[in-house]
């Protein structure tokens, strides 16, 4: 089966695409920029939020890539694309990946599947052109967290249980597409965010490598349909000063070492589709 991929330029697509060429036939990888950093910041009564926003995202953002242990949790090389000869290699700017343009090429490539992690919200013309799937890795426990920081929500409203990576089919919303399978990472009790994120990551990645296989092998994609009107869509506009101070306070107090303490009754109310157990951190 043809494979494509979608993705950004951050060193986790890097290894998105590092390890999927690793196990399957990619024709052709698709990098999309990153949106531009717009708007003001908040008045003066907010200096001091912004100040703070601005340290965190830095720190727990930008961070990730100055990670001592990144390329241990990571399992392909994160550094640089590993180009092969026959693959097509395109780097666009952020929405382009909807564009007549990238439609039409893609119509010519005739793939049978689409693999995506992290671009930008995919239209109509484009999810139909694959012949079998277009799947997503989504960094959270869908359809209970949906969108964007989706490995820090949990922590925020105290509920780690539902820290981890879903693989599910493209669909109209976001992270909304029926779910072909779901996975947690094993946390330890001193694990910061960045460790949470890039243990996430790293499971999730080896799960879309799974579900690319499964769906090699049968020539289908099993899935799981989504309940309606559960958990919440969350956007960057939602990640406040005071939601990230919420994060960090909650990590320092110990709710990784809690939750771990009761996780088997923790995670007995949370149901998974599809559960396959963590590969790089069991």
């Amino acid at each position: 089966m043809k494979i494509v991929i979608f993705t950004r330029t951050g060193f986790h697509h890097i290894s998105f695409i590092n390890r999927i060429q690793e196990e399957c036939e990619v024709v052709c990888v698709i990098r999309e920029a990153y949106p531009a950093v717009t708007g003001k910041a908040e008045k003066t009564t907010t200096q001091q939020n912004n100040a703070f926003l601005r340290a965190f995202q830095k720190k727990y953002s930008a961070g990730f890539a100055d990670h001592p242990k990144l390329k241990d949790y990571l399992a392909a090389p994160c550094d640089a694309v590993m180009k092969k000869q026959d693959v097509t290699y395109l780097d666009v700017a952020c929405g382009d990946i909807n564009s007549t343009q990238c439609a039409e090429m893609l119509k010519d490539l005739q793939p049978d599947i689409i693999a995506v992690l992290g671009s930008s919200v995919i239209k109509e013309h484009i999810i139909s052109i694959p012949s079998t799937a277009m799947i997503n890795l989504h960094s959270g426990l869908s359809p209970y967290y949906r969108g964007t920081w989706s490995y820090g929500w949990p922590i925020v409203n105290s509920e780690p249980g539902y820290i981890g990576a879903t693989v599910h089919h493209v669909s109209h919303g976001i992270d909304s597409g029926n779910i072909i399978c779901q996975t947690r990472p094993v946390l330890d009790n001193d694990d910061d965010l960045n460790d949470i994120f890039l243990k996430v990551i790293a499971e999730g990645i080896e799960l879309m490598v799974i579900s690319l296989k499964g769906i090699m092998k049968t020539g289908v994609s099993a899935a799981h349909e989504q309940p309606a009107h559960v958990g919440r869509l969350y956007t960057m506009k939602d990640l406040t000063a005071e939601a990230a101070r919420q994060c960090m306070e909650h990590l320092e107090n110990g709710i990784i070492r809690r939750y771990n303490a009761e996780k088997e009754l923790r995670d007995s109310d949370i149901k998974l589709y599809g559960y396959v157990p963590p590969t790089r951190y069991p």
